[in-house]
């Protein structure tokens, strides 16, 4: 069975081939606009052994209501034809495709195809078509009919519409203008034509919910038009767009009112989220969430914005800018600078009407003058005004910045005490002055340090002559003559110190024996007492021993006494001054000069007063080589 099935079809197709019946070809239906025209498409099939007889010869006739109705039109003779019209086909090619002209409604029926031949052949096609002859142009479609996409897709819509006359084919045009638009003619299966527009866009959040439209004009035979529309509705989904705040109420508002701010947003799907910042310099501050909110007026919120958010996105609205206003306040940056010849003061200022200012000088106006001079600087949003006022008219005054709008005023004082002038000479004096004082001090500095330290080196050369070795130095005040008068110390008793300690020394020659300290004991100034000092001491003779020179002097300046007095030598003091020059004598020599030590040493501290005057003895011991 399965192999016999081919060869059936084949032997159909064969027969098909071979023995061709009669038949045309037709659409089943045609609309057609009132007072237009109609193109029939048309084709036909006839039996082979009549395809000879198709020539030029051969008419098309087109009847009406039946295969063997009346014929309305005669291709070869028009005057005999009800309907006026051409065949547009070639019956020699089988398209038998006629255009009726100037279709009424009357004319709405069905229509049936017939060839006659002046050799023989005759034949009425039982295919018909039934045209429509319609008062209204037939509607265009658009493809696809519903349009749903997101924001940014690429579309692409057609508008087709039935061109039933070649001749007059539609005019199609797209609202609202969406981008480039391509047309083209496209035949149906049935061989009917159809007119096609293609427009090729981004789709947009501006066309969401719009309506999109194909226009299909037809023109008629007599130049009357109609036209035709079909449309669609776009769904576009975006993010939130076009997000804007609206104040109320609008205009100026006083501080501390209340004001009502409202969010608005185009979105698709609709937004699902409101948020309300405040902008303070570059921070954004949320102050509030939902559509709508209040909030009462500050000159800190006067820069609002919202944003909007749904499923695709946010949008945000532009900053706006609440008009509150509010009296004048003086800023505590506003201040004054005094100098010598005049005063420079500022007055700074915000406030909403923008605040006016003026100055007074003690309680009078203050305006730009030869003593004075006014400026008006804006800074960031404040006034400010500069004020040059000089001080030679100046004794103690008040200086008054008032600051005011039509909600307030507000002032500033300062208080100025007047000092007077300081020349440039007296200036210069107190600066020569200073410099003079400096140099002084200076310099008497320097010399008390020069004094410290020459007291210093004194001091330790004293030290040095107290201490000596084989040649001692003890500090003298005054070497007197021999044969000078002897001062006799005042009644106060005055004590005079001497080093007994280096006479005392081992390597000193001492006497072998010491007297008690009387007169008869003591050196005398007398040339005589050169033997008698001899005598007091033991006396011991070296040769090669080198010769001994003292001298010896007791000064102070006191009251001269008279010699009959009987003063205690512990008590007093008298110029003694002995030298040897002779061999022999050396030894006496040295020995008054030791009682004379042993003696001072014996002075107690207890005689010691503060306010004594101290004089100095000095004993000096000079070697030379003395002969045999």
């Amino acid at each position: 069975m399965a192999a016999a099935l081919p060869l059936l079809l084949i032997g159909c197709l064969l027969q098909g081939a071979i023995c061709q019946e009669f038949k045309a070809f037709l659409p089943k239906t045609i609309e057609v606009l009132k007072g237009s025209c109609v193109t029939i498409p048309c084709s036909f099939d006839i039996e082979t052994r009549f395809k000879s007889n198709l020539d030029s010869t051969c008419i098309a006739k087109w009847n009406q209501g039946s295969y063997d109705g009346p014929f309305v039109f005669h291709s070869s003779d028009p005057q005999q034809s009800s309907i006026g019209g051409k065949l547009t086909g070639v019956l020699t090619r089988k398209d038998c495709s006629t255009t009726l002209n100037n279709m009424q409604p009357q004319h709405s029926n069905e229509y049936f195809f017939r060839v006659e031949c002046n050799n023989g052949l005759r034949y009425n096609f039982r295919d018909g078509t039934r045209i429509l002859v319609k008062e209204r142009p037939p509607r265009p479609t658009l493809t696809p009919s519903t349009l749903e996409v997101k924001e940014g897709t690429a579309v692409r819509l057609t508008c087709s519409a039935p061109a039933p006359c070649l001749s007059l084919p539609p005019t199609l045009t797209w609202t609202p203008s969406l981008g480039e638009v391509q047309e083209t003619e496209r035949e149906n299966l049935d061989k009917t034509k159809v007119k096609m527009s293609v427009v090729n866009f981004y789709a947009s959040h501006l066309q969401h919910r719009q309506k999109i439209s194909c226009t299909a004009v037809y023109r008629k035979q007599d130049g009357s038009t109609e036209s035709s529309v079909d449309s669609l509705t776009a769904e576009i989904t975006y993010s939130p767009k076009e997000t804007t705040v609206v104040v109320s109420p609008s205009g100026p508002v006083k501080e501390g009112s209340n004001v009502t701010l409202a969010c608005s947003s185009r979105a698709s799907p609709a937004v699902q989220n409101y948020n309300w910042y405040r902008v303070d310099g570059s921070q954004e501050i949320t102050i509030g969430t939902g559509q709508v909110i209040d909030f009462t007026a500050s000159r800190e919120s006067v820069s609002l914005f919202c944003t909007a958010q749904n499923d695709l996105g946010a949008g945000r609205s532009n900053v706006s800018h609440v008009d509150v206003q509010f009296a004048p306040q003086i800023l505590p940056s506003s201040d004054c600078n005094k100098t010598v010849d005049q005063v420079k003061c500022s007055c700074k200022t915000s406030g909403n009407p923008p605040p006016t200012l003026h100055w007074y000088l003690d309680e009078l106006p203050v305006n730009t003058s030869g003593q004075s001079e006014i400026r008006y600087v804006p800074e960031n949003g404040t006034n400010v005004s500069l004020i040059t006022v000089s001080q030679a008219q100046w004794r103690d005054h008040t200086l008054l910045c008032r600051s005011s709008n039509s909600l307030g005023s507000a002032t500033l004082q300062f208080y100025f005490l007047h000092v007077p002038k300081t020349t440039t000479e007296s200036q210069d004096l107190v600066v020569v002055l200073i410099l003079v004082a400096t140099v002084v001090a200076l310099i008497v500095l320097v010399c008390a340090l020069l004094f410290v330290i020459r007291a210093q080196k004194s001091h330790q050369n004293l030290l040095k002559s107290q201490c000596p070795s084989n040649t001692s130095t003890v500090a003298m005040n005054q070497l007197q003559p021999s044969g000078e008068e002897n001062e006799v110390p005042t009644t106060k008793d005055e004590d005079i110190y001497a080093n007994t300690t280096e006479l005392e020394k081992d390597d000193v020659a001492q006497p072998a024996t010491t007297s008690e300290p009387n007169s008869t004991s003591l050196p005398s100034s007398d040339q005589n007492n050169t033997s008698g000092a001899g005598n007091s001491s033991e006396e011991t003779t070296v040769e090669s021993k080198d010769a001994i020179y003292s001298n010896v002097t007791w000064k102070r300046k006191s009251k001269i006494r008279k010699e009959g007095d009987g003063t205690n030598l512990l008590d007093s003091s008298y110029p003694q001054e002995e030298m040897s020059v002779e061999r022999g004598l050396t030894g006496d020599f040295v020995n008054n000069a030791v009682e004379m030590g042993n003696l001072y040493g014996q002075v107690k501290p207890r005689n010691v007063r503060k306010e004594s005057e101290c004089e100095y003895a000095q004993v000096k011991f000079r070697h030379s080589a003395v002969q045999k």
